[in-house]
């Protein structure tokens, strides 16, 4: 389950207006055989994703390993896998951080296909938060399948808030880059790797956010071009409303910048792009930190320091950088 969540959370918030869940498939003599995670919204969810690498971990026929791995729709690769597990999992015991879904949306329920391809174990770290989707564990234990839930509730938990929270109104995410020694400032922080996933990001939010004086100092455009996404529409949080109206931020089509002192957001994801001035105008809005941390120890001069205190809840690698995801302790 460790491991599940580990995945899951490199594709936290990229999978909006989805919740990040991710699975671990053991083979029947124990072995792990893939370690998946759901990527991206009508794509394939984690158990999905597991069964696929699985299938490709074990299967013997190169040809039929070629056949699956040109699909990328999830109902074509959940029918392939039906047609053609020829028993690779049974006995097999599926890991999966969020209970597995009854209802099919955009893509095919999950826990019928569990059922399906023989699975005989199935360990669930939280239940669904959405009514709508939930008694796949259910389902699996009418069917004769072992059902184990609650393991590492707390972290299953936890990395469900975002989902929980933009359920029922915006969540709001404070994001930044900095070097080791603390600064912010005088130019690329973030590695290519770290940028390409900070506008993967911008290009799902609903509202992104930033500082009037970040918009005169550095004359931002805050679109999605390293992943050729939408640019979302944008807040200036500023008690003036007088800026240069060349800065690109306010010339991209089909986008709406609003200028307000205030932070208006009825529901959806909102990212906040800032460092220690946005954190502490805005603090009583941010749900949680997240940010990139160069390994640098040079160059800077303005730091991101608060007197916020702040909880970790996960922290990895994403290219030359360290990713940290922070809950904004109140």
């Amino acid at each position: 389950m460790r491991l599940a969540l580990d995945e899951a959370w490199k594709y936290q918030l990229l999978t909006y207006p989805n919740p990040a869940v991710g699975a671990a498939l053991l083979d029947r003599h124990g072995r792990l055989i893939a370690v998946s995670a759901h990527k991206k919204a009508g794509g394939a969810h984690a158990e999905v994703a597991a069964f696929f690498d699985g299938f490709c971990e074990l299967c013997p026929d190169e040809a039929a390993i070629s056949r699956l791995r040109r699909l990328t729709a999830s109902e074509e690769i959940c029918a392939f896998l039906r047609d053609n597990h020829n028993g690779l999992f049974a006995g097999a015991s599926l890991f999966v951080t969020l209970e597995p879904c009854m209802k099919a949306g955009r893509t095919p329920a999950c826990a019928p296909l569990i059922a399906d391809l023989g699975v005989t174990r199935v360990v669930i770290g939280s239940g669904d938060p959405n009514p709508t989707m939930t008694g796949g564990g259910e389902y699996l234990r009418n069917l004769g399948i072992a059902i184990t839930r609650g393991v590492l509730i707390e972290e299953c938990g936890a990395l469900l808030t975002p989902f929980r929270i933009w359920l029922n109104r915006a969540f709001v995410l404070l994001k930044w880059a900095q070097r080791l020694n603390g600064t912010i400032d005088e130019g690329q922080i973030s590695g290519d790797r770290a940028l390409d996933e900070a506008h993967a990001m911008r290009s799902l939010c609903d509202l992104i956010v930033v500082g009037g004086g970040t918009v005169r100092q550095d004359r931002p455009i805050l679109d999605a071009r390293r992943v050729g996404g939408r640019a979302p529409n944008a807040l200036v949080i500023s008690r003036q409303s007088g800026f240069d109206r060349t800065i690109p931020l306010f010339n991209v089509p089909n986008r709406s910048v609003t200028i307000s002192p205030e932070l208006n957001a009825d529901g959806g994801f909102v990212l906040i792009e800032g460092g220690a001035g946005m954190l502490n105008r805005l603090a009583d809005r941010i749900d949680w930190i997240l940010c990139y941390e160069s390994t640098a120890l040079n160059g800077g001069r303005l730091t991101a320091a608060s007197a916020h205190k702040t909880t970790l809840l996960h922290s990895g690698e994403i290219g030359a950088n360290i990713k940290i995801w922070l809950n904004l302790d109140r």
